[in-house]
């Protein structure tokens, strides 16, 4: 094979992921690449050889994309890197297309000038550029929110201590104008009083405490809703995924569904060769009929043939002990009257034993035969025709399994992490290994990942909604039905440990799965926090003091302040939630 071979050729183009069309100088259709196909939904039997135009006119809002691809094929120029947004699968896609021309020399074997149009999508990267702008938009409307309340903030802050001077001279001043006053009067009407005496200093020390206290600024605190809230971005996945396995073990005959095919429940998948099993099938059908043989062999033994052969043995054995009998007589008889020898008598004795072990012998080996169709014969021959009738019936089980259908409907996808490559025509599978799975189209989930900081926050039950890109205008409702509790590891280095959450959607109209693809992406807002009726206190009047959190509560009795320590929750932008230590209806005191 050389490094020119078409073979490789071919093969390196259907393995990009890239749509590759070549168009004649005629604006004909000349060839395409798998992925081209696949981008488009074009058929390659109906499109070679057509003009491009003819091929693409029936697409509507593909004008941009056929003023690229037509321009430079008639101009007869390169074109890099121009960008189309056209309408596939009822969604806008952002194509990228670059056009190269082929000089006669380097085209085909005719030598006719060609272009070559290598078309990108870019969808999911303008789509992840777009989110990062929102995102970054997002985040600067907040830094501006957070800006303008801490500017207001400063502003309030200014004020009150605009508002505390005016109040501590306008305090003074009429305290020490009654002050003078009552000397005054004193003056005139009693004796000259010290105003140095201990019960005047008490009574000022306590007028200046009332005062400091009414002049600072108060707040009732009462129960308002708490919503906090984490937002999040990941994909949808099917909610469960059936597993579709070998039932036997064979070699893929034919695929009838493929990854990204929607199938309902009973269709077809993969067809399974049967060659084998049915091999196996003819050799379990043959033992079969034997063991039937044998069992009926064994059921009709006494009339059998070697029951038959072994009494006809014993019938001759019999007849020949008969006739050594007779003989010895007479030649007993001929003895006694002189007529033989004594020797002839014993070799006839010695006949008649000879006999007599034979019928012995015939006796044994008839009751051997007896016993080879005997019970425990008929019940080895009858368990042995049993187990011959489950192999047939195994054989001819595994052939009604060669068919292999949807369990549910939904759609096809790719089992993960198998050794064995894609599932093809003619690829040897063994039984009970993972062929292929089927998302349930009516269970969709949303996964996504959330950092060591905010994993705390989220726990299963918690509300959920989620939008995306690829389904605008909808928000679906979703709970938390998953928090890892082991970290993912981290894709970059230094990386905050990700920890993943699952979100199932609830409540799927048929309008909401048509529009929903495994594998969209999504936004997904969880609401980790909700208490309808919190108690909220603004942050600066909170104190840290001694390891704790205090807060200056006016009394009811004498509307003195005293201190309080609290136990604190969540915290917003400029308030914080308080757990214990007040209750609603009560006076804080401000910060000054």
């Amino acid at each position: 094979m050389t490094d020119h071979d078409p073979e490789i050729h071919r093969r390196l183009l259907e393995s990009l992921t890239d749509g590759v069309m070549v168009i004649g100088h005629d604006g004909s259709f000349r060839m395409a690449n798998a992925a081209a196909y696949r981008m488009f939904g074009l058929d390659p039997e109906e499109t070679v050889g057509r003009s491009f135009g003819e091929v693409f006119v029936v697409f509507e809002g593909f004008d941009a994309f056929t003023e690229i691809v037509l321009d430079a094929v008639f101009e007869r120029r390169d074109t890099a890197h121009r960008v189309a947004r056209v309408p596939v699968g009822g969604h806008r896609r952002s194509l990228s297309v670059t056009v190269s021309r082929l000089a006669p020399g380097d085209a085909s074997r005719s030598g006719t000038e060609a272009v070559i149009v290598l078309v990108s999508d870019i969808t999911e990267v303008r789509e992840l550029r777009e989110t990062e702008l929102r995102q970054a938009g997002v985040i600067k409307a907040q830094l501006n929110e957070i800006q303008a309340a801490y500017r207001d903030l400063e502003a309030r802050n200014a004020e009150l201590s605009a508002m505390t001077r005016r109040v501590h001279r306008t305090r003074l001043g009429a305290v020490l104008f009654v002050l003078l006053l009552f000397l005054a009067i004193g003056s005139f009407y009693l004796a000259p009083l010290d105003v140095s005496s201990p019960t005047i200093a008490i009574a000022m020390d306590a007028d200046q405490d009332i005062g400091e206290t009414g002049a600072l600024p108060t707040l009732t605190v009462t129960p308002r809703e708490l919503r906090s809230i984490i937002a999040l971005r990941g994909r949808l996945v099917p909610g469960r995924v059936v597993e579709v396995v070998s039932p036997i073990e064979s070699h893929v005959g034919a695929m009838h569904a493929f990854p990204g095919d929607r199938v309902t429940k009973g269709d077809l998948l993969v067809e399974l060769d049967t060659g084998r099993l049915a091999e196996e099938r003819s050799r379990a059908q043959i033992e079969l009929i034997r063991a039937r043989d044998r069992l009926a062999e064994i059921e009709n033994w006494e009339n059998g043939a070697d029951m038959a052969r072994a009494r006809r043995a014993l019938r001759r054995a019999r007849i020949a002990l008969d006739e050594a009998e007779q003989h010895l007589r007479r030649t007993a008889f001929l003895l006694d009257e002189g007529l033989v020898p004594a020797s002839e008598r014993e070799a006839a004795e010695r006949q008649r034993e000879s006999r007599a072990l034979d019928v012995e012998e015939a006796e044994r080996e008839l009751e051997a035969v007896a016993a080879k169709g005997g019970a425990e014969a008929r019940r080895i021959a009858f368990l042995e025709a049993r187990a011959a009738e489950d192999r047939v019936r195994d054989h001819e089980a595994k052939l009604d399994l060669s068919q292999v259908r949807a369990p549910v409907s939904g759609v096809v996808i790719a089992p993960g992490g198998t050794k064995q490559g894609a599932l093809t025509k003619g690829r040897a599978v063994a039984q009970g290994e993972l062929m292929l799975g089927i998302s349930d189209s009516e269970r969709l989930s949303v996964v996504t990942q959330v950092d060591e900081v905010d994993v705390g926050k989220v726990g299963t039950g918690q509300m959920a909604w989620i939008s995306g890109p690829g389904f605008p205008g909808m928000k679906i409702d979703g709970t938390v039905t998953r928090v890892s509790s082991r970290a993912e590891n981290a894709s970059r280095r230094n990386a905050a440990p990700q920890f993943e959450v699952v979100v199932a959607l609830d409540g799927l109209d048929a309008e909401a799965l048509d529009r929903l693809r495994v594998g969209m992406s999504a936004h997904v807002t969880i609401l980790v926090r909700h208490r309808p009726e919190a108690l909220l206190v603004p942050i600066d009047a909170v104190e840290r003091w001694d390891g704790g959190s205090w807060l200056r509560v006016l009394s009811e009795t004498d509307g003195h302040a005293e201190r309080r320590m609290v136990e604190l929750g969540v915290t917003t932008l400029d308030s914080v939630e308080v757990l214990e230590g007040i209750s609603a209806g009560d006076r804080i005191v401000l910060d000054r």
